[in-house]
């Protein structure tokens, strides 16, 4: 998971790909606000998942420890 914020939204980016935003006012996003989430989120440091699979389409995603017995 991913987490970025600025003055006024907070973005949440999951494993899957799923972008969770917020405003820190707690008032309703505009679509000002959402472009400078979408923003946010792309420009951050970090992979997820859907990263992987875009450079590596049809791989096989296993998490941590799947091969410990």
């Amino acid at each position: 998971m991913k987490y970025v914020e600025n003055l006024i939204v907070e973005v949440k980016v999951l494993d899957d790909g799923a972008v969770l935003v917020r405003r820190k006012d707690r008032k309703p996003l505009t679509a000002t606000d959402h472009k400078e989430a979408l923003r946010l989120a792309d420009s951050s440091p970090g992979i997820t998942v859907n990263d992987v699979l875009r450079v590596f389409p049809g791989g096989k995603v296993r998490q941590y420890g799947d091969n410990e017995r």
